[in-house]
């Protein structure tokens, strides 16, 4: 087992809360992971690109507590979840932007056609390497941070 993948051993070991979105079951993984964080961070808002650092370092902690629950003796590698965080956020982010373009709606159209897809499928649909683990609960639960740490923001927008 990796020292620095989140395992139940991040109650007595925090900074696996972390290290468990950069660790990852090789360089295909990594690779993917990197595609995935990319998008969100080329599409962010002029205004809201100083957000971004700081809401992947809060949302890393807090859905890696959000998956403690159901790992029971597994170990989650990988940032897809901290990817999925960032597409909900950047994606409502791009909704209440005055230059209204459809790559809001696209963004969230697809990570929950994602979600749909895992869900139908009972996990992930795309071919991966061997020992390439899909946590599918890491992607709902990452588009529901994401979502969550956005809705403030957009609350006080329409309401100022």
């Amino acid at each position: 087992m990796d020292p620095l993948a989140l395992t139940s051993e991040a109650l007595r070991e925090p900074w696996r809360l972390w290290t468990g979105h950069l660790v990852h079951f090789g360089w295909e993984h990594a690779l993917a992971n990197v595609f995935a964080l990319l998008v969100p961070a080329l599409l962010v808002p002029r205004q809201d690109r100083r957000h971004l650092l700081p809401l992947a370092l809060l949302a890393a902690p807090l859905l890696s507590l959000l998956l403690l629950a159901g790992l029971g003796q597994d170990q989650y590698r990988g940032a897809s979840g901290l990817a999925c965080s960032l597409w909900a956020w950047v994606g409502l982010r791009l909704l209440s932007a005055t230059d209204s373009t459809p790559t809001g709606r696209l963004m969230l159209g697809g990570l929950l056609l994602k979600l749909a897809v895992e869900t139908a499928f009972n996990g992930g649909f795309l071919l991966r390497p061997d020992g390439w683990q899909v946590l599918p609960a890491a992607h709902l639960w990452g588009t529901l941070v994401g979502l969550t740490c956005a809705l403030p923001a957009r609350f006080r927008l329409q309401h100022a």
